[in-house]
């Protein structure tokens, strides 16, 4: 953790100089051209060493690790860019066409690199949404790039082939740029490349934006130091060596499984639906003619914002059907694992334990078989009261199926902390009146402990399972037991 940490602290002492010596000293266009280039040359080699050295981590899956070195290649245009600019000994403005061209052409490559990250496995069915979502952010962004900077320069008068580069290949490459990374936010990630890729997101996201607005300022004419833009760029530099300094820590690297949409990532097909009614309105005002397409745009927000508000509502009832067991509404084996994966990275990064504890009944055959199916499903029902009752915040008690259900336990302080659960589950249980009869509930409980970063998911459940056998050779009563060693070898 702590070469990590050193990095983050050059990472962040870089960027602060960088921008203070930008943004803070009054200083001549030529001074803030090359303090840029030596800001982003900087940035570039950092980036190189970072991304190259997450490449070459061997726990990471051959894909993820030729997306770093795709993205090793991006922080080398920038250091290759800086020796051409100093060898060809540009004027000014050639220098600003020369940017602009590398510019492009770091854009391409990040595009690249960002198609290679691994992303979670969907459905055809899913990925179809998926894509449709993703479309609809394009079009929302292309309202952006269309109001703020493409039609304003059509009506300006400027000849497009007087900065081709910054007038037509900027919003092409911003808005590829824009289609990926909304991809990867809405479908999701694996474990390994998650946080990375939300800082790569978040960079090229700052492009964007930066883009956008240089675009709006140079075509409604209004003048700005050159150093306005390369702040925009060099944050975004900035954003990607942190996620290739990200990826390196020990916690990212653990375990490689597939997760969903990031929950930012279900908010931007939405968020670009208001774009249209919002441009709309904020023309309306700023023309003084509000009459009548301001009350259009307010009504087609208002109208906007309740169908997207009922779609949420409508997608949040199915996802938790698609997460929660029908019969005892406990969780199901998917949220059980997801909730899993989740416990174990925060508490390897936070220093804490995780568990898992297996629960299977005993008896539940003789039960059926001898007063029903319908009496079964009220024991089970009884039974994931008792683990509701019994499990503590933020614990999740889960249903895996049939007669057999699982705790996970995470951010805890000691081991004790889940064997004191396992004991008052074994507690709780005990005669229970169903249709009249009394019937003794009993169960088997396997407890297994993660100390921090120790343990992947399906590990930790093999532990728990063979606990549980341990405790159910000990008899039809409730016992509990914990995972031991010698239990892997008498396996």
């Amino acid at each position: 953790m702590a070469p990590a940490r050193a990095s983050y602290r050059a990472l962040g002492l870089l960027y602060a100089l960088a921008m203070i010596a930008l943004l803070g000293m009054n200083l001549g266009p030529d001074d803030n051209e090359w303090i840029a280039e030596a800001a982003r040359f900087g940035f570039g080699v950092f980036g190189v060493v970072a991304a190259l050295h997450a490449a070459r981590l061997p726990d990471l899956p051959a894909r993820l690790r030729r997306a770093w070195t795709a993205v090793a290649g991006c922080f080398g245009v920038l250091v290759v860019s800086v020796p051409v600019l100093l060898l060809l000994d540009l004027s000014l403005d050639d220098t600003k066409t020369a940017d602009d061209v590398i510019h492009v052409i770091f854009v391409v490559a990040l595009l690249i690199a960002l198609q290679l990250f691994p992303l979670a496995k969907l459905r055809p069915r899913d990925r179809a949404k998926n894509v449709l979502d993703a479309m609809t952010v394009l079009v929302g962004g292309s309202l952006v790039l269309w109001y703020t900077a493409v039609d304003p320069m059509i009506h300006s008068g400027h000849d497009f082939t007087e900065g081709f580069v910054a007038a037509v290949l900027y919003p092409i490459g911003d808005l590829a740029l824009l289609f990926t990374v909304a991809r990867a936010l809405l479908r999701g990630a694996d474990d390994s490349a998650r946080r990375p890729l939300q800082l790569l997101t978040a960079g090229t996201l700052v492009l964007f934006a930066g883009d956008a607005v240089n675009g709006y300022l140079n075509a409604h004419g209004i003048m700005v130091s050159a150093s306005w833009q390369f702040s925009w760029w060099i944050t975004t530099d900035a954003l990607l060596a942190a996620a290739a300094v990200e990826q390196s820590r020990p916690a990212r690297r653990a375990g490689f499984t597939h997760r969903p949409g990031f929950r930012i990532g279900r908010c931007l097909p939405y968020l670009a639906v208001m774009v249209a009614p919002g441009l709309m309105l904020y023309s309306a005002i700023a023309s003084k003619h509000f009459s009548p397409w301001g009350g259009i745009a307010i009504g087609g927000a208002a109208l906007s914002a309740l169908v997207l508000s009922r779609q949420t509502l409508v997608q949040r009832e199915s996802d938790e059907l698609a997460l929660t067991d029908g019969l005892t509404g406990l969780a199901n084996r998917s949220r059980f694992r997801e909730t899993s994966h989740r416990g174990l990275h925060r508490d390897a990064r936070d220093g804490l334990h995780s568990a898992v504890l297996v629960i299977d009944m005993n008896s539940f055959k003789e039960i059926n078989d001898t007063f029903g199916h319908q009496a079964g499903d009220a024991v089970l029902i009884e039974l994931a009261d008792v683990l509701r009752r019994c499990v503590p915040s933020p614990g999740l008690p889960a249903r895996l199926g049939g007669d057999e259900f699982a705790v996970v336990l995470s951010g805890l302080a000691a081991p004790q902390q889940a064997y004191e659960t396992a004991g008052r589950i074994a507690a709780a249980l005990g005669p229970v009146a169903v249709d009249g009869r009394l019937i003794t509930l009993a169960a088997s409980i396997g407890v297994a402990v993660s100390a921090p970063g120790e343990l992947h998911h399906d590990e930790l459940v093999h532990r728990a399972d063979l606990a549980m056998y341990k405790a159910k050779a000990l008899g039809p009563a409730t016992r509990w037991a914990v995972w031991q060693e010698s239990l892997e070898t008498a396996a």
